[in-house]
C-alpha cells in the first residue's frame, strides 16, 4: 500500500504516514458519529468536523513531494516586498523554495532586474499559484507604460529644413495580436525566432489572447519588450477564444491550459465524476486548491456545456 502511494502521489513516507494517521483519526470520527446517530442523541447529517479533516487530507496531498511546502505561502506571513531589495531570508518567509529564493537572489547578482510583478515568472520552477497568492504584496507596477513616439528638433547638420523641424518615426502598420505569425512578431525589436515561437506557441495553449497583460506571462519576455509590442499590437474587442470543455475534457488536456496545474486538473475532473457536470464558474470554487484568482482567470476559456 506504501508504495503504492508513493507511485501514484509522488508522496514521501513521511507524508504517507501523515496520511495514515489522518485516515486513522477520520475513521474513528465516522465511528463516534454512527454510534452517536444510533443513539438517537443527535440527528445524523453534515459534521463540519470531518469537512475539516477531508481538507487536511487534501492539503497533505497537495503538498510538493520535492520542496516539501504546501502551494501558497502563510497568508499571516506575507508582507509588501520588492523582488529587487529583498533578502534570501524574507523570501523564505513569503514562501518561495530555498532554491527558488537563490534563483532570485543570483539573478539580480547577475544584473537581472524585476520591472514588472509579472517577472518574477521568469524564474525558473518558480511556484505560479505563490505568485498569484503574493500578487497584491508585490511593490512593482502591473506593466509598464507604453514607450513615446520617437520625435527629433533638430536635424543633423547638412541636412536642408528649419532647424526646429520635428519629424516624427513612421509608424509602422498594427496588427491583431492573436493572428501574428512569428514573422510579424520578429519585426518588434528584442523578438526574436525563440521568444515569437514562444508567443505563438503560449497563445495557442491558452485559446487566444484576450487581455494585453497576458503578454507579460510568457517566460523571459522582458517587460519593455512587451511594451514595444502592444505599441503596434491590439486584441479585436469582439474576439471570442478557443474554448475547454470542463465537462468533457481529460485530465491532460485540462492541465495542459496554462492556466491549470496538473494538480488542479486531477481534483477537477474528480470532483466532476463525484458532483456531476459543472454549470457555472462558481462550480469550480467547490474543488479543493481551486481559489477566485483561478476562476477568474480561467472562467473566460470554459464551455460549460453539460456532458451528453
Amino acid at each position: 500500500m506504501r508504495e503504492f502511494l508513493k507511485s501514484f502521489f509522488g508522496a514521501s513516507g513521511k507524508e504517507i504516514s501523515g496520511l495514515a494517521l489522518l485516515v486513522a483519526v477520520l475513521l474513528i470520527t465516522l465511528l463516534v458519529t454512527k454510534t452517536t446517530d444510533w443513539s438517537g442523541s443527535h440527528e445524523p447529517g453534515y459534521r463540519p468536523e470531518d469537512q475539516r479533516l477531508l481538507d487536511s487530507l487534501m492539503v497533505l496531498l497537495a503538498t510538493d513531494s520535492v520542496t516539501g511546502q504546501v502551494a501558497a505561502a502563510n497568508k499571516d506571513t506575507v508582507f509588501i516586498f520588492n523582488p529587487n531589495v529583498v533578502s534570501y531570508q524574507d523570501l523564505v518567509r513569503l514562501g518561495f523554495a530555498e532554491k527558488v529564493a537563490g534563483r532570485i537572489i543570483n539573478y539580480r547578482k547577475k544584473g537581472g532586474v524585476f520591472t514588472v510583478k509579472a517577472d518574477l515568472y521568469k524564474i525558473y520552477a518558480v511556484d505560479s499559484a505563490l505568485i498569484k497568492m503574493l500578487y497584491p504584496y508585490i511593490d512593482l507596477p502591473a506593466r509598464v507604460a507604453k514607450p513615446a513616439s520617437f520625435t527629433r528638433k533638430n536635424k543633423p547638420a547638412g541636412q536642408k529644413g528649419t532647424p526646429d523641424t520635428v519629424r516624427t518615426a513612421k509608424k509602422l502598420p498594427q496588427y491583431d495580436l492573436n493572428q501574428a505569425d512569428t514573422a510579424m512578431l520578429q519585426t518588434i525589436n528584442g523578438i526574436g525566432s525563440v521568444l515569437s515561437q514562444r508567443i505563438v506557441e503560449f497563445r495557442t495553449k491558452l485559446g487566444g489572447f484576450i487581455s494585453e497583460n497576458q503578454l507579460y506571462e510568457v517566460y523571459n519576455l522582458d517587460s519593455l519588450v512587451v511594451a514595444r509590442l502592444l505599441d503596434r499590437a491590439y486584441i479585436e474587442p469582439e474576439f471570442k477564444p478557443q474554448l475547454l470543455a470542463i465537462n468533457r475534457a481529460t485530465i491532460a488536456e485540462l492541465a495542459a491550459h496554462p492556466y491549470l496545474s496538473w494538480q488542479q486538473a486531477r481534483l477537477i475532473v474528480a470532483y466532476r465524476n463525484q458532483h456531476g457536470s459543472f454549470t457555472a464558474a462558481a462550480d469550480l470554487l467547490e474543488v479543493y486548491a481551486v481559489d477566485k484568482e483561478d476562476v477568474k482567470r480561467i472562467a473566460p476559456y470554459i464551455d460549460w456545456s453539460p456532458t451528453n
